[in-house]
């Protein structure tokens, strides 16, 4: 035989294989936030306009959890997954891109600190859901004070932080920000 067998598949079958494997990582981790990034560049965009439209988004993922029957267990089940992973990819931009930005473009530390605490009560408002059993009569309430929580944290951002943000970049960095926000929010998405 030309070459030595392992099993079933030869050392060069195993070797094309990983190979393969390795280029299909690339292709679906690596590559979808750098074309996410290019594409926010070359699109200019605004990004607050972005983020606020994933508010809205939240938002309402929120409103139709709330009115959900005890008995849709599999529903909420379904509609606190889509939050959990659309609130991550939205965090992860305003963690990584923006806040750094406010704190250091803006000299908001005061603001910058209490987004990034806000984020964190709202992760243990979603690992508490996520524990509760979907049936529990305590859902539309635990649910509701999450919206609560959220709602008021958009409130700052759009109508305090974002105006500040906007304020302290010009036309050229707002663009690049584009880019940056959609490359973080497609490393989750």
């Amino acid at each position: 035989m030309a070459g030595r067998e392992t099993g079933l598949m030869s050392a060069g079958g195993l070797a094309a294989f990983a190979g393969g494997a390795i280029v299909a990582v690339i292709a679906s981790r690596v590559l979808p936030p750098l074309l996410a990034g290019a594409a926010g560049r070359v699109a200019g965009g605004d990004p607050f306009d972005a983020l606020a439209e994933d508010h809205r988004r939240i938002l309402a993922l929120l409103d139709a959890m709330e009115r959900t029957h005890a008995s849709a267990t599999f529903r909420r089940t379904q509609l606190l997954l889509r939050l959990k992973r659309r609130l991550a990819a939205h965090a992860l931009a305003e963690e990584d891109v923006i806040y750094p930005l406010l704190h250091d473009r803006a000299r908001e530390e005061e603001d910058t600190r209490r987004l990034y605490a806000e984020h964190a009560d709202m992760k243990m408002h979603l690992f508490a859901l996520e524990m509760m059993p979907k049936d529990d009569p305590a859902w539309p309430g635990r649910v509701s004070e999450l919206r609560m929580l959220i709602a008021e944290h958009v409130h700052q951002e759009e109508e305090v932080d974002f105006p500040k943000l906007r304020e302290a970049l010009d036309r050229r960095a707002t663009a690049r920000l584009s880019g940056t926000v959609r490359r973080e929010k497609a490393l989750l998405l």
